[in-house]
């Protein structure tokens, strides 16, 4: 008898969220990411959005800084689609 083992993606998503709902610790992955030393969370506009009127319609991190809209979502598995880095 083999076991099917299945990958419960919500709750990786929960925890990517959960993290970076902090401004704080979402300025030092922004920083970390895009070699910037921005130092006030306060700047920071977070943008999430989290079951849109109508549409279910949800992004794990999105804020504006210094006029840009920024998007980040979390990727847990291969997606032939993305790019490697």
């Amino acid at each position: 008898m083999t076991e099917h083992l299945k990958v419960v993606r919500k709750h990786k998503d929960t925890v990517f969220r959960m993290l970076f709902q902090d401004k704080k610790e979402l300025l030092k992955m922004y920083n970390a990411l895009n070699d910037t030393s921005y130092v006030n969370p306060e700047d920071l506009e977070v943008y999430t959005l989290e079951n849109a009127i109508y549409m279910n319609v949800k992004n794990d991190v999105s804020f504006l800084l210094d006029s840009m809209l920024n998007l980040y979502e979390q990727q847990s598995s291969f997606n032939p689609n993305m790019r490697a880095t």
